[in-house]
């Protein structure tokens, strides 16, 4: 019985601090694929998660919320406004919609697979095009941005990591590699889509506002 406890806690302590094996009923996911996980998590107000086992997750709130996140020892309030962005380390706990509206937020966690590696180098979107891109999230996972795009306008050639985007409106966007390759793409409000490294210009042909976030993961 001593042998398989201390297997037991050493299983636990070197697995990685990676996507969640089994989600509660409140984070549906919605995009999956072998490098990160992707969950939409909606609680009413009143309504509590089970405890649940979480890897590393970047949260971008879709809505104003107030949480109750319970660890085994205490208990910490967090009020979110919409377009708001934070980490939570990995972990086990659960979360309560202690306000009176709806709380709908984006969680974004890397798997155990590591990423290919990037084989070109240059300067990120942020740099590129500093007046319609804003850096969310900046640590050693991945760096977050979030874009708008007036119509016409466009974020100039620049490295893209390997990414998630999400779509917070409806879009119509062209990207451009250095070759001159062009690929238009359209989607509606919360579309997903995960694009490998490389280097591209990202411009708006619609008549409308672009808004889309960016998870770029440094691993």
């Amino acid at each position: 019985m001593k042998t398989l406890s201390t297997f037991v806690v050493l299983f636990l302590f070197l697995v990685p601090a990676f996507s969640q094996p089994t989600p509660p009923p409140q984070e549906k996911v919605i995009f999956q694929n072998e490098y990160v996980t992707i969950y939409r998590a909606t609680l009413k107000p009143g309504e509590k998660t089970p405890q649940h086992a979480t890897g590393d997750r970047l949260v971008y709130s879709l809505s104003s919320y107030s949480l109750a996140y319970h660890w085994d020892n205490r208990t910490a309030a967090e009020k979110r406004k919409e377009g708001d962005f934070h980490f939570h380390p990995s972990g086990v706990h659960a979360e309560e919609n202690t306000g009176k509206t709806t709380a709908s937020f984006l969680i974004a966690e890397r798997t155990a697979t590591p990423l290919p590696g990037v084989e070109v180098s240059g300067i990120d979107m942020a740099k590129a095009s500093p007046y319609n891109t804003r850096v969310l999230f900046d640590r050693e996972m991945a760096k977050v941005f979030e874009v708008t795009l007036t119509p016409k306008d466009a974020v100039s050639m620049h490295l893209g990591l390997h990414r998630v985007v999400y779509a917070l409106t409806p879009f119509e966007l062209t990207g451009t590699t250095p070759g001159g390759k062009t690929v238009t793409e359209k989607g509606k409000k919360g579309s997903l889509s995960w694009h490998a490294a490389g280097m591209h210009a990202v411009e708006n042909r619609s008549s409308s506002v672009i808004k889309f976030l960016v998870f770029a993961f440094k691993r």
